[in-house]
């Protein structure tokens, strides 16, 4: 992989860093995007991270999480915050709790509707006072409230030895599937289940009616048929998760679901049909529910959906988008495909919204050629590149990226950062990686295929593997490594990069690109360390 693409002319401490750019927004009027590079940060994470007292009043972590957000929205590269909050820490209690009972509505809630906006208020407080933009990230699945899990009947008898459970059940156990370490339990309701479906309906409405016209809320993940984020991942045989009481795989266990579920409706059984219906209703259920932000879906890469046969397609159009995105034969194929047939009903569906795509794994070993490994960041890139359309898609696709692991943390850097984790990293030993290395070689990958990928050693002419060029909008990192780039102004030595530039250069430098890119104005800042005398 080459090195000499970051220009020295650029990076050196000589060099000249401001440039305006003019143009018009890829966002169509009035709607409100992410743009730059964002701070991940999962609630949940941060608060798990509190160094303070054992037992923290709310209000000690209400200041905790304010100071993270504060400093990090301090940052001249950082567009605002990517907040990721479970369901379940902001809907404690039934909506009709005080309508039963007063006492039924949990401590906390700042209404009698069982809701405590607290925790996404910091979030929007913060980014408010320093004029900055947010991205919601919500999930259920198995971070649904306990009391709407209780609420449900579990399908989990089908999997004993008496083989029965009731005909409305609609939640099951599983265990191993990819997420489990983040996640608040391993009871998952039924992507189809009613009482699951209009509970978070319902949420979604009290969400908009409380922040729907925030100016700092640009964006919001489409969610619901998932499991323990926002990304299109559920249990699945191949991802190593089981039916928690029978050890049976989980494709078995989806398949006797479905068949109890549903079995009067024949196009479901042994088919992903279902989940791509439910997809469907749920991207309709955002389109109705918000407007004027962005809404954007998280496909990951081509596998974690179950290997069931999807309904059959042939127009043509999408026929030509299914074979950029996934790779025929391939052991996921299946699962793929009903991607794709998610993501082209997404493509066509009108309403009063943005539309953006994202990847939440990007690392500096992804594949950045089309089909060459099913969805992931190439598959972005193909919604996102006028020229695979035509007629181009209207409004545009905005493409955006969010790194899998911290590159500052030593015990996941090799992962993050090496284009190839197998054979090591320059010197070509591994172990051997700086932090700037880390982060500059999966900007490659992010920045590949657009019109600057040459100052991150990526190709934006013919042969750089999509259909470029594409157009990416925002990027997003774990938010320790934006502290570690706040706090070490200077580069890790020895590097390999051009110029030497910290992560905080390269951080400014990925802004100013994205700003660049989508024809906004903008000042790149000098190098964040003066350089020797």
């Amino acid at each position: 992989m080459s090195n000499t693409n970051i220009s020295r002319k650029i990076i050196a401490a000589n060099a000249c860093w401001v440039m305006l750019l003019a143009g018009a927004s890829l966002s169509p009027a009035g709607v409100r995007a992410p743009l730059g590079v964002y701070a991940h940060v999962d609630v949940e994470t941060a608060i798990n991270s509190y160094t303070g007292s054992s037992a923290p009043t709310a209000a000690q972590l209400h200041a905790y999480l304010r100071q993270i957000y504060m400093g990090l929205l301090t940052d001249p590269a950082v567009s605002g915050i990517t907040a990721g909050i479970h369901w379940d820490l902001i809907q404690l209690s039934p909506p009709d709790c005080n309508a039963q009972d007063p006492n039924t509505c949990a401590p906390g809630t700042q209404s009698t509707d069982g809701y405590d906006y607290s925790y996404v208020e910091d979030v929007f407080v913060e980014a408010e006072a320093a004029q900055k933009s947010v991205q919601l990230i919500l999930t259920p699945g198995v971070d649904s409230p306990s009391w709407l899990l209780a609420g449900i009947p579990s399908c989990d008898g089908l999997f004993t030895s008496a083989g029965t459970a009731p005909a409305d059940c609609g939640k099951v156990t599983f265990t191993g599937f990819p997420e489990q370490p983040h996640a608040d339990g391993n009871v998952l309701p039924l992507p189809w289940n009613s009482v699951y479906v209009s509970a978070w309906n319902n949420f979604l409405k009290h969400i908009d009616k409380v922040y729907g016209s925030n100016a700092a809320f640009v964006s919001i993940a489409i969610a619901g048929p998932n499991c323990a984020s926002t990304e299109i991942i559920l249990p699945t045989t191949a991802n190593g998760s089981t039916q928690k009481q029978s050890g049976m795989p989980a494709d078995q266990a989806w398949i006797a679901l479905i068949a109890h579920s549903f079995p009067q409706t024949t196009s479901y059984q042994n088919s992903n049909q279902v989940f791509i219906d439910q997809w469907r209703k749920t991207i309709e259920t955002y389109e109705n529910t918000f407007a004027n932000v962005t809404l954007f879906i998280s496909p990951d890469s081509g596998d974690d959906l179950p290997a069931l046969a999807p309904p059959p397609n042939n127009n043509k159009h999408f026929q030509a988008f299914l074979n950029d995105d996934c790779t025929p034969g391939s052991a996921d194929f299946m699962s793929c495909q009903s991607k794709a047939e998610i993501l082209w009903y997404f493509i066509n569906v009108s309403g009063p919204n943005g539309k953006a795509a994202q990847i939440g794994g990007m690392t500096a070993s992804s594949s950045m050629t089309i089909g060459a490994a099913g969805m992931g960041i190439a598959g972005v890139k193909v919604l996102t590149t006028p020229t695979s359309f035509s007629p181009p898609l209207s409004p545009a696709f905005l493409g955006g990226a969010e790194f899998d692991k911290a590159v500052s943390d030593p015990s996941t850097i090799q992962q993050e950062g090496c284009p190839d984790p197998k054979v090591g990293c320059p010197p070509y030993t591994v172990g051997v990686l700086t932090v700037e290395e880390a982060a500059y070689y999966v900007l490659t990958v992010f920045f590949n295929g657009t019109t600057a990928a040459a100052y991150y050693g990526g190709l934006s002419g013919p042969g750089a593997g999509v259909n470029g060029p594409a157009l990416m909008q925002y990027v997003e990192l774990d938010y320790p490594d934006i502290q570690y780039a706040q706090n070490n102004p200077c580069a890790t030595l020895p590097s390999t990069i051009p110029g030497q530039p910290s992560l905080q250069d390269l951080l400014n430098m990925a802004s100013y690109s994205l700003f660049g890119m989508a024809g906004q104005s903008t000042v790149l800042p000098p190098p964040s360390c003066p350089p020797a005398p």
